[in-house]
């Protein structure tokens, strides 16, 4: 990530030897973007350190960030000159009227003071009150966060024996907390203090809650229940000879320190130290930056006053249809997961649940074993007997009382007797789970049989299964609904034979009117762009209905159009969201998103190969009507869909799937010469077809140009273009060869924002 800093600022030239990309003020002016800005109140007296030491950590995320430094006017600063001071700080009149996507308030070396003796108390009180209208996320740090905890919530600190300094092992206290995502079981964390804040103190308020601490140096975070205070107690952003300064200063002035404990190796201060956390603590910054201010600061800096945009995480909602995947279902332990995530809304009442999945690579689906069942009668019995199993452990574990047995045995009866047939069968690993789900929530089971309509036809009765769902679930306050089967008339099992559950999931929360529609899986949302072929790609915050359509028509892995069609239709906003990090906001999916500013320019970015090119040449070909006319002809005649056409005054280029042109390939070709009364009629294959879509594009006139730039920087050749009629896509056609190198040049230059726009 570029970070934005004053130009002259001291950081520059350390952290540019270091390969951090740090950008100057006159390098961000040319470009177009909205960068996240953040306040940093350095109050510690090394200025030019702290400051270099966190601007290394807010430098590894691909956002760009703006810093600007502030001072208390209140205390003069003695270990820096004055002319650092006055080219680079800000006082707090200076910058009161604005407003911050972030603010770092720093440590100080002052703990032993009354914080009432301190003589910019006064003022910091302010800042910290203004912070609450004027700040989205403030992260406090160390004696900060102590004094954060004194002013917002009148938790004391209190004096240690013996000063703590070292490296101490933490572990988290909250696992499914976004601010130390990807983090280890256990990490260092240095430490260089004289007080402390109690445990239980902290417990005792509600708003707070404990998110990692070590056995040694205590508690170590702690977050505000909106997400907007982050306090933590030690000092990830030290370099590695920040304690050694700090002991060699303490044994110079006489007061005999202890060795930092597991500091130096072996503990002897002759060697040099050790660094453990330096992945931590860049693994910190950038999953704030990323989770508590780029995905929930909105794009309007002066609504956070009202914090209006609060809702891009979740809105307020009455009723709530949730849908767990099977990956969310798949043992007991994601069971308890689930029941956590229903009670803790009241909104949440009707649920519907897939089979379950792999507990593990190269376990089985209960689906897939089912689906494998019925070869013969012993391999039947078999696979019974394994989803009897896979049921019984989850009863077992959680103690729910169900007879999965006698379950199993009637559905093996209905079987053999030829009363049920294969998709009956293939459809009880929803079914069963359903029944158990309700057992163990205490809600009302209803058979998705007597919900979901379909017709003689195998299609969907949309509107006598609108009528079902709705009469049916006035009766029930809460219900599990089993997911991917209805029934026709007669009561025969019928399946959906794609994404099953998610449409009746889709279905029942159009037939309801739901507020909201959620949609748990194992991942926290819609991503950018593949992760195969971008490591770690950033998730999308919020995303419209029909950006959602072109990155699917432009091969990226999203919800398919028959999972949303039902609620796209009534305008129901559809949250993706993970089982497994359940604080993450996931990714809203909305029909518009006028109130969700979109920080970046683009969406998302996709590719999928297989794709050829008609061109046909002659002079003034693209002004003939009659032309166009039999061309249109000639595609309904072999069954083609024309995926992208241009027109040129003396040619015409039209791009069709490979695959559906090889069996009329040639015999199109000599139609098309007929037609156009030329010979010039070319067949050029091997294209891949890259989406690049934003809601903004039609808004931002130097996407274009950003896209055009990067893929010249890789030496990629466009073989075509295409900008969509509702003006939200780009589609750019290459060599297959070069899908993955253009995706990942356009993913850079709209993410890592350091190409000039």
């Amino acid at each position: 990530m570029p970070i934005k800093v004053p130009n002259d600022l001291p950081a520059i030239d350390t952290l540019t030897k270091e390969n951090v990309f740090v950008m100057t003020d006159t390098r961000a002016m040319t470009q177009n973007i909205r960068p996240l800005r953040i306040l940093l109140l350095n109050l510690m007296p090394t200025k030019i350190e702290t400051e270099t030491q966190l601007t290394r950590l807010l430098g590894n995320s691909p956002l760009q960030v703006e810093m600007e430094l502030l001072q208390t006017s209140t205390h003069e600063a003695h270990n820096v000159s004055q002319e650092h001071m006055l080219a680079f700080y800000k006082t707090f009149d200076q910058v009161r009227d604005n407003y911050y996507d972030g603010m770092i308030i720093t440590g100080a070396p002052i703990e032993l003071m009354a914080f009432e003796e301190v003589d910019y108390w006064d003022e910091l009180c302010e800042i910290m009150e203004w912070t609450k209208s004027h700040v989205h996320s403030t992260f406090h740090i160390c004696w900060g966060a102590q004094a954060g905890l004194y002013y917002h919530y009148g938790i004391k600190k209190h004096v240690l024996p013996e000063k703590l300094s070292g490296v101490f092992l933490h572990h988290l206290d909250y696992r499914n907390g976004m601010l130390f995502r990807g983090f280890d079981d256990e990490f260092y964390v240095p430490h260089s203090r004289n007080t402390t804040v109690y445990r239980e103190d902290i417990e005792a308020v509600p708003q707070l809650k404990i998110i990692a601490s070590s056995d040694k140096a205590g508690v170590f975070c702690v977050k505000s229940d909106d997400d907007r205070q982050i306090f933590v107690m030690g000092h990830s952003e030290y370099d590695w000879n920040t304690l050694l300064k700090e002991y060699e200063r303490d044994k110079k002035a006489g007061l005999h320190p202890h060795v930092p404990d597991n500091y130096f190796p072996g503990d002897d201060d002759t060697k040099q130290p050790v660094v453990r956390w330096r992945s931590c603590a860049n693994l910190l910054y950038s999953n704030w930056l990323n989770y508590f201010v780029y995905q929930s600061t909105p794009y309007d800096l002066n609504a956070i006053a009202t914090e209006e945009l609060a809702e891009v995480k979740r809105p307020e909602t009455n009723l709530t249809v949730l849908k767990f995947g099977g990956s969310s279902v798949a043992n007991a332990g994601q069971f308890r997961k689930v029941k956590d995530i229903v009670t803790s809304d009241a909104a949440r009442r009707y649920v519907i649940v897939s089979a379950p999945g792999r507990r593990e690579k190269g376990d089985t689906k209960v689906t897939d074993i089912l689906i494998g069942s019925t070869g013969s009668a012993k391999k039947f019995g078999e696979s019974m007997e394994q989803v009897r199993q896979r049921f019984g452990q989850i009863i077992h574990t959680l103690d729910i009382d169900f007879d999965i047995r006698g379950e199993v045995e009637e559905i093996s009866r209905k079987y053999r007797s030829g009363s049920a047939g294969g998709l009956y069968i293939v459809s009880r690993g929803e079914y069963l789970c359903a029944r158990v789900m309700a057992k163990y929530l205490g809600y009302d089971f209803v058979d998705s049989a007597d919900l979901i309509v379909f017709g003689y036809d195998g299609k969907l009765n949309e509107e006598e299964t609108r009528k079902r769902i709705r009469e049916t679930l006035a009766k029930h306050e809460r219900a599990v609904i089993p997911g991917f089967y209805g029934a026709y008339e007669n009561g025969v099992i019928q399946t959906f034979s794609r994404g099953g559950s998610d449409i009746t999931g889709a279905l029942v929360a159009e037939a309801v009117e739901a507020d909201l529609y959620e949609n748990w899986t194992d991942v926290s949302g819609l991503l950018m762009a593949d992760p195969g072929v971008v490591k770690h790609p950033l998730s999308v915050p919020v995303i419209t209905y029909k950006e959602l359509r072109e990155l699917s028509m432009a091969g990226a892995q999203v919800l398919h159009e028959d999972t949303v069609a039902p609620v796209r239709r009534i305008g129901i906003p559809v949250n993706i969201r993970n089982t497994n990090d359940p604080e993450a906001p996931g990714t809203m999916i909305v029909p518009s998103a006028d109130h969700y500013p979109a920080v970046l320019d683009i969406s998302g970015v996709s590719g999928k190969k297989g794709y050829a090119a008609l061109l046909i040449d002659k002079e003034k070909l693209g002004m003939d009507p009659a032309f166009r006319l039999a061309c249109g002809k000639l595609f309904a005649k072999y069954k083609l869909r024309m995926i992208s056409e241009q027109v040129n005054p003396d040619s015409v280029s039209i791009i069709v799937e490979e695959k559906a042109l090889r069996r009329c390939g040639r015999d199109l070709a000599e139609e098309l010469k007929d037609a156009a009364e030329t010979d010039n009629v070319v067949l050029d294959v091997g294209i891949a077809m890259i989406g690049v879509v934003g809601r903004n594009i039609n808004r931002t006139p130097h996407v274009a140009v950003r896209i055009f730039e990067s893929l010249s920087a890789e030496q990629i050749n466009v073989r075509f273009v295409d900008h969509a009629s509702d003006r939200i896509a780009i589609t750019l056609g290459v060599d297959e060869a070069d899908m993955d190198r253009a995706i990942r040049a356009i993913y850079r230059a709209f993410t890592q924002q350091v190409l000039t726009a």
